[in-house]
């Protein structure tokens, strides 16, 4: 007899989940307890939402940050109570601070038994508050519950997204309200302040822009979502675009206006400082390193309202609030005079900067360049590929030489920077879009294999066609080159002993693959694109290169005023190097 379809779960849970539904949210990853976490999962299933089983909570609250970047609805997660929360606070962290709109549901030690079991209790509301936009707790009469349910997945996705705690709790005697909904006449009040402030904005980039001849822009997040108006935009106009890791694609790395990308570190120095006029649309200062931002240009920021302030990390910036489309329209009429930027600038730029790092590329007979493993699974992989980059030293090469031709092709825990974020990101990207007939690519080191290497089996048990490259060599590299030489801890420190990844893939079921030339690397990325499910390529590179890509990228090399040569003719010596 067949089973009767599951009626939707009453209480906490179903508030929850019905929540999530209405938001358009269709897949739940986590690692449930027991009792109300497994309510939380029948009532998924009742609603139609897919649950995603993964081995730790970390790595299915990044999968959840991942769906939520690529498909704009809410991602939702649900833990354990005590330990399940802790152990996802690094992928709440990554979610806030990538701005990424994640519900993360987790079940507590009720009011009811508050009294008597100290057994995993934690102060959950405490330490979600600590790194999300808010913890309620959802539970209660019904409508109360769904009320607080509703204004949890109306937090996340928010100006500016980010993640929320629901902690479920039926017993609970007082409960979160619904977020508080600005009335009428607030509402009138905030747009008119808005609209005063875009036009006192717009008059001050217009004369900045009048008068510029090299203006450059800087795109940042907040300008994905506006990428056909940015292209309408720039596209022949001659003025240079870098990007943020996040933006990568927003101009296709093909045009001539696409010159990179800009991270407050040393690759993009020369064009900036050859710069008059600096405009950043939707730059989000959580993507920038902590180095000093010391440009003579003049530095205007544009954020949409609601966006995350800026201006503090770009020092001397003014920060205008105004929709990113009245800048472009701004942008698109170009200064007064003609622009003096050489033929290509962006181009000629994005060019010089991987001619350098091609140049610090170095390998023992045996080994792999960094470089030649990025080129190579380039040139191997369609353009449509979407590819996931772990933080560590690998990153440094990756993000700038893997080219892309749109947005959200290239991800990496740009705010955070989260170690263990690749295979979870290309596991969610692989579920989200089952229609892309091409893998995914997850690029990580070592280190950051070594952290979710328990998720190859979830791309296995899930027919996912997810590659991995591992760029081992058994050290946590970019720590290693932080190193001074004093040592601080020595080896002992930053090395591991090696590791055979594609051996541990085929124990999990997946396909493994070593690599140690780029002739091996070509063959095991066909087969690997051939292949239905996921693959392990063990790619043994060479270190060595890492300390001249490092001062490359993160340096202070040509940062600051040359003795005895003045701003200005420095920058006419960057002109000519652009040239």
């Amino acid at each position: 007899m067949e089973a009767s379809p599951a009626s939707p779960a009453a209480g906490a849970a179903g508030a929850i989940v019905a929540a999530l539904a209405r938001a358009g949210t269709r897949l739940m990853f986590g690692v449930p307890g027991g009792g109300p976490n497994l309510d939380v999962v029948g009532a998924a299933e009742a609603a139609g939402l897919r649950f995603v089983l993964a081995h730790g909570e970390t790595a299915a609250t990044i999968m959840a940050a991942t769906s939520a970047d690529l498909t704009g609805v809410p991602g939702a997660v649900v833990v354990t109570r005590g330990p399940g929360l802790a152990s996802a606070v690094n992928g709440i962290a990554h979610a806030a601070l990538d701005r990424l709109p994640v519900v993360v549901i987790a079940d507590t030690v009720t009011a009811a038994d508050a009294g008597r079991i100290s057994h995993q209790r934690i102060d959950q509301a405490a330490l979600g508050q600590s790194v999300a936009k808010a913890a309620v707790t959802v539970g209660g009469p019904p409508p109360v519950a769904a009320a607080v349910a509703a204004g949890a997945v109306t937090a996340a996705l928010a100006p500016p997204p980010g993640p929320v705690i629901a902690n479920l709790d039926d017993s609970a005697a007082h409960q979160d309200g619904p977020p508080r909904v600005e009335n009428g006449t607030e509402a009138r009040t905030r747009q008119t302040a808005e609209d005063a402030a875009a036009r006192a904005g717009l008059a001050i980039l217009a004369e900045a822009v009048r008068g510029a001849r090299r203006p450059l822009v800087l795109l940042g997040t907040g300008a994905i979502p506006r990428t056909a108006a940015v292209r309408d935009a720039l596209d022949g106009r001659g003025i240079p675009a870098l990007h943020t890791y996040r933006a990568r694609g927003v101009l296709p790395d093909s045009g001539a206006e696409a010159a990179g990308l800009v991270t407050g570190g040393t690759m993009e120095w020369p064009l900036l400082s050859a710069a008059d006029l600096i405009v950043g649309l939707g730059v989000d200062e959580a993507e920038m390193i902590p180095a000093r931002w010391d440009y003579a240009a003049r530095t205007i920021l544009v954020s949409e309202p609601g966006a995350p302030p800026s201006g503090g990390w770009f020092t001397g910036a003014a920060a205008l609030t105004m929709p990113i489309d009245d800048a472009l329209g701004v942008l698109a009429a170009g200064p007064c005079g003609t622009i003096d930027w050489p033929p290509d600038a962006g181009r000629a730029a994005k060019a010089d900067a991987a001619r350098r790092l091609a140049a610090a590329a170095t390998a023992a007979p045996g080994r792999l360049a960094p470089q030649q493993v990025v080129a190579t699974a380039r040139a191997c992989a369609p353009p449509e590929t979407i590819a996931t980059v772990d933080a560590g030293a690998h990153m440094l090469v990756t993000m700038p030489l893997w080219e892309v031709p749109g947005p959200r092709l290239l991800l990496t825990s740009s705010g955070l920077a989260t170690m263990g974020y690749a295979l979870p990101a290309a596991i969610a990207a692989a579920l989200c879009l089952p229609q892309i007939q091409v893998p995914v690519l997850a690029f990580t080191g070592d280190g950051g294999l070594g952290l979710t290497l328990a998720e190859i089996e979830t791309a296995v048990r899930l027919s996912l066609r997810v590659i991995v490259i591992v760029f081992n060599d058994a050290a946590l590299s970019l720590i290693k080159v932080k190193q001074k030489p004093a040592g601080h801890g020595g080896d002992g420190a930053v090395l591991y002993r090696p590791t055979s990844f594609a051996a541990a893939a085929a124990a999990m079921g997946a396909a493994g693959a070593t690599a140690t030339s780029e002739r091996e690397l070509a063959a095991a990325l066909t087969d690997a694109l051939a292949r239905p499910g996921p693959t392990v390529i063990d790619a043994h590179v060479d270190p060595a290169g890492y300390p001249a890509v490092m001062d490359l990228s993160r340096g202070q090399a040509g940062r600051r005023p040359v003795p005895g040569i003045s701003r200005a003719n420095q920058a006419t010596q960057v002109k000519e190097r652009v040239q």
